[in-house]
């Protein structure tokens, strides 16, 4: 099969195309331009239309969805792949995600049974995969060993950044009771795991105040409602930094923790912070070589299992997370990884396995062996290939 693989600053897209490679496929990659990212680009959709003409192209694939692909893709009757893994993504609410050439494979369910129930067809659930051949061979070296035997670990973004939704509109409102209703619906979803229920809290007058402030209008033939963008960028965004901070800070009473995040100068509680991390060459060892690595997930990915959770496993890691439904759906809790429903409890479940390393490494090859069965790329590849009737 002829694919084009279409490239942008994403993690995971060597493995993709090394994988597409691994299934005998010819594939062609092109980079995709910084205006995709916004709107359509009718520059690169000229540019796209040439390369599927002279590769006789019977796929094109990205990670996420981008309509601009979409529309040149059924223009030239040439299917595309889109393979979620951000959450939110508001270009996957776009109109032409209902073309046929379409097929868009997401990791959260929730986001799959919302759009089913808007009518969209070519939305299916697919969760993300790991690069087991890769993982299996690490070079870790006694340097490495140094630098990430840590007891426990955390990796990921703390939502602080300047600028961010949540501040801009606080500044933007100048609205006390707004931003203490906000921090309200906020508190509330933190005590809860497993149903997100904040865009509900978002009444029509709170969606009127946040407009004025703050204003966000999707066009008016989107699959997107308005309060939910405000929910997942403003609300959750805010929630994630706090919901990481405050566990951050209390395990750090009991535990070695470590993290690793884009800015270097916030200190959490007695947590070391180590500043980012190379995605491709640098954080699987930290994964393998801790004790105890911790997941805490956006709240605008209301089931899936988030990539980075993918990732430890992945990387042969002991994996602690809060809880998420489609985990279920795959990996059994105590046999592969550990969920916990609040930060206290992810304290005690972290304190036990800590002591119990036995039952520790047991998970930890249990989970190793059913990814390497069950969601390497080229299983995942080849599940999605056969759903779309392009394999038999």
């Amino acid at each position: 099969m002829n694919i084009i693989y279409v490239n942008w600053d994403c993690f995971g897209g060597e493995d993709l195309v090394q994988a597409m490679d691994a299934l005998g496929h010819h594939i062609y990659i092109t980079q995709m331009s910084e205006k995709c990212h916004i709107s359509y680009d009718e520059e690169f959709a000229a540019k796209l239309t040439e390369i599927i003409k002279a590769e006789h192209t019977d796929l094109v694939v990205t990670f996420n969805y981008f309509p601009t692909i979409s529309s040149v893709c059924e223009t030239l009757h040439c299917r595309y792949l889109a393979w979620m893994y951000d959450n939110p993504s508001i270009k996957v609410y776009d109109k032409s995600i209902t073309n046929q050439c379409n097929y868009i494979a997401a990791f959260d369910s929730a986001l799959v049974n919302e759009l089913k129930a808007k009518g969209v067809e070519t939305i299916h659930y697919m969760p993300l995969a790991v690069n087991a051949k890769r993982m299996q061979f690490l070079d870790i070296t006694e340097n490495d060993k140094i630098r990430f035997s840590k007891e426990v670990s955390f990796v990921g973004s703390l939502y602080n950044e300047e600028h961010n939704f949540y501040d801009r509109l606080a500044a933007a409102s100048k609205d006390e009771e707004l931003m203490g209703y906000i921090d309200g619906v906020i508190e509330a979803q933190k005590k809860v795991y497993g149903y997100n229920f904040m865009a509900e809290c978002l009444s029509d007058e709170i969606v009127e105040k946040i407009r004025k402030a703050l204003p966000f209008r999707s066009s008016h033939d989107s699959y997107l409602e308005e309060r939910q963008v405000y929910a997942d960028y403003y609300l959750a965004r805010r929630l994630a930094f706090l919901e990481r901070v405050e566990l951050l800070a209390l395990l750090s009473k009991f535990f070695s923790v470590s993290y690793y995040t884009h800015k270097q100068d916030r200190q959490i509680g007695k947590a070391k912070n180590f500043g980012p991390i190379h995605y491709f060459n640098e954080m699987p060892k930290l994964f393998r070589l801790s004790k105890i690595n911790v997941n805490t997930t956006l709240r605008s990915i209301k089931n899936g299992i988030p990539l980075r959770a993918m990732d430890i496993l992945g990387a042969g890691g002991f994996l602690v997370t809060n809880y998420q439904e489609d985990f279920l759906k795959h990996f059994e809790p105590e046999v592969h990884f550990t969920y916990y429903t609040s930060k206290e409890e992810a304290a005690e479940k972290i304190n036990y396995y800590l002591q119990h390393e036995g039952e520790r490494e047991k998970i930890v090859a249990n989970a190793w062996e059913l990814i390497c069965r069950e969601h390497s790329y080229e299983v995942r590849l080849t599940e999605i290939l056969k759903n779309m009737g392009m394999i038999f």
